[in-house]
């Protein structure tokens, strides 16, 4: 019951994030341009945005395949994909929850432990969010005279849901939530409890997993692929770009900044990105001086698309795997 409410709040919170950033993208701000900007969109770059989305999610199952492998573990590739789509249908509704659907429907369908994949889950949000972050970094060193404005928009919209306070607040409760978890995990060790030893042996499964995924044989393969995740990231959103007419134009670096500064929007708690990325977005086109309506434009396509493209390739997942579990 505890944690259904807090299943419940928790997505409830995210929703309320997006929405409040989404107000805050769309407040006072003439859309009939922006509608006939996305009905001028280009179907061909559409259809090849699909595509380019597919060939993500391919690349990334291979990657979590890898991850998983290191921990003794040898799944299908073709089931690793049916789960991986799977949890990422289920992150377009509820945040992050998919990571947990993907794991125990892998569990189902490869018999690989849900400890196991969970520590393989981490590991490669550690890698991602690494190079998320030095890409960040990097960007605003690049560009630290045009984004200076979107840190202190961001720090105004979290202010909007939470207050100022919550900004010094947050990070120091997250360290202390992180010391007392290691407290109590060392006391719940002494427990003789069978639950308590059940969940103790989960979590020291998962964060094998995990450190197996950190320390990796196959570093160079990973690396690659790795590598070929994050490129075919910024040709999808060079291929937003591409879409529409106002935004044909930019280069591709341009669609990689959009990656790396949209991607904070997609860090988010909130289901699909939706508000966060289009607040980001949109503040990113006016640090750049362009037109805000074309912002809000090619926010509204590029998530929309991935939206879209993800229900699709998820819906797929859902099938496929309903039906191996029918012949299981």
């Amino acid at each position: 019951m505890i944690n259904n409410i807090k299943s419940i709040l928790k997505n409830l919170s995210g929703l309320i994030i997006g929405a409040v950033f989404l107000f805050l993208t769309l407040h006072e701000k003439p859309l009939g341009p922006v509608w006939e900007s996305l009905a001028g969109a280009d179907y061909f770059f559409i259809f090849l945005s699909f595509l380019c989305l597919f060939l993500v999610f391919y690349l990334r199952a291979l990657r979590w395949k890898l991850l998983i492998e290191e921990a003794g573990e040898t799944p299908k590739s073709d089931k690793v994909l049916t789960s991986l789509l799977l949890g990422y249908f289920v992150n377009s509704f509820t945040p992050k929850l998919g990571e947990i659907i993907r794991c125990t429907s892998l569990q189902k369908n490869s018999k690989v432990p849900v400890a196991v994949s969970m520590g393989s889950v981490m590991a490669e949000r550690a890698y991602d969010l690494l190079i998320l972050g030095l890409g960040i970094v990097a960007i605003f060193f690049i560009e630290v005279d045009r984004l200076q404005g979107i840190i202190d928009s961001t720090i105004g919209g979290i202010s909007h849901i939470y207050g100022y306070r919550y900004i010094y607040v947050l990070p120091i409760l997250l360290i202390l939530f992180v010391v007392l978890f290691v407290l109590s995990l060392k006391r719940l060790k002494k427990s003789e409890k069978p639950i308590v030893k059940k969940v103790i042996g989960f979590l020291q499964s998962m964060f094998e997993s995990l450190k197996h995924g950190l320390l990796l044989k196959k570093r160079f393969k990973f690396i690659l692929l790795t590598l070929l995740i994050w490129m075919a990231l910024v040709i999808l959103n060079y291929i937003y770009l591409l879409c529409l007419p106002e935004t044909s134009e930019y280069s591709i670096f341009f669609a990689v900044v959009i990656l790396f500064i949209g991607g904070l929007g997609w860090a988010l708690p909130s289901p699909g990105g939706i508000g966060t990325t289009h607040f980001f977005l949109l503040q990113l086109f006016l640090a750049y001086q362009l037109d805000a309506n074309a912002g809000i434009s090619f926010g509204i396509l590029s998530n929309g698309l991935t939206f879209i493209g993800t229900l699709v390739l998820g819906g797929y997942g859902y099938f496929r795997y309903w039906v191996e579990m029918k012949r299981a």
